[in-house]
């Protein structure tokens, strides 16, 4: 008998080959039949990062991922072999769910073995075991030693624990198990896409966002919008200057934060140091891209603008919200949208 592995698995997750042998009942007279269960090592699946605040949306042999969701959904296959020559066959897909908390150290992911179809292939009972990596506290429910056939639904709940100021990050791992009475047992492993859990928003004295977690591969978007009084020179600004700038930064590319408070500075000097300001306390010099981005700094990729005090700050207000809110750390993209 022969177990093959998903058709289709996460990028980098390398299925091994086990060959695991059992020898059916005979007479002194007739060679021993046998059986073996093999686990190929499948395709890589298509990652596809979705820069919306919608939950992810699943398409076979594919991972969706947003800032704080995913969906994972690959196919599977069993095999069944006689002295080498296929008698049957199992297939079915596993589907996966997982949601991220920006303001929380504690997630859930659900996720389903769909029904299989088989041919000659009953009798395969399954166990699953997930891995959360390190500082990470996984717990699984699931009907362990159910056999293949009927859909089967199972949780999984994770706990993060990371220090003060620091940040941990791996994917999750999955391993399917498949035995059968009289054969040694066979399985394959697969990941998730990658996570990250910090606490690293603090004031001087405490904190002033509560850990949590993202997947920081998925480029959050920052969004102004020119019918807000409050804001709207900061958005009618950013507009123009990302038709303006070859590259259209934070628009068809993403923009890149830094928190150097010394580079920061020296990224405005260098766009509004010689900008003429007819009156400090009622005007800003406003730069884009963002003083506070690696894009920003240059005045060649550059544009700035004289505005009012009161707009450029309720601007910056949000920018470092949104920071604080989707958990944007140093050198995380993220895009600038304009309504």
């Amino acid at each position: 008998m022969r177990i093959s592995a998903p058709r289709k698995a996460v990028i980098g997750a390398a299925l091994g080959t086990l060959l695991l042998t059992g020898v059916s009942a005979a007479t002194a007279q007739a060679a021993p039949a046998k059986y073996s269960l093999t686990v190929a090592q499948a395709p890589a699946v298509k990652t596809v990062y979705a820069n919306t605040a919608a939950a992810a949306s699943c398409k076979i042999n594919t991972i969706t991922v947003t800032r704080t969701s995913m969906c994972l959904h690959v196919d599977a296959r069993v095999d069944v072999r006689r002295n080498g020559k296929p008698v049957g066959s199992a297939t079915f897909d596993i589907k996966h769910s997982m949601t991220l908390k920006t303001n929380k150290l504690k997630w859930a992911e659900s996720f389903t073995v769909g029904k299989a179809k088989l041919v000659n292939a009953g009798g395969i009972r399954m166990n699953v075991s997930v891995g959360g990596g390190k500082g990470v506290k996984t717990a699984v429910k699931f009907p362990q030693g159910s056999t293949l056939g009927p859909a089967r639904k199972g949780t999984v709940g994770y706990a993060a624990r990371v220090a003060k100021k620091k940040q941990l990050a791996g994917p999750a791992s999955y391993r399917f198990t498949f035995t059968k009475p009289g054969y040694t047992m066979g399985g394959f492993t697969y990941k998730s896409a990658k996570y990250r859990c910090d606490d690293t928003f603090w004031g001087p004295k405490k904190r002033t966002k509560n850990p949590g977690c993202v997947f920081p591969g998925a480029s959050p978007v920052f969004t102004l919008s020119r019918s807000d009084a409050k804001v709207k020179q900061s958005a009618n600004h950013i507009l123009d200057a990302q038709h303006k700038i070859a590259g259209h930064p934070g628009a068809s590319t993403p923009l890149h934060r830094i928190t150097s408070e010394k580079t920061i500075n020296a990224n405005r000097k260098a766009m509004c140091g010689k900008v003429h300001n007819p009156d400090p306390k009622k005007y800003d010099c406003d730069e884009y891209p963002f003083a506070a981005s690696k894009e920003g700094g240059n005045p060649a990729r550059g544009s700035t603008r004289i505005i009012s005090a009161s707009d450029n700050r309720s601007a910056g207000a949000r920018l470092g919200g949104f920071y604080k809110s989707q958990r944007v750390l140093n050198g995380d993209g993220y895009y600038v949208r304009i309504k």
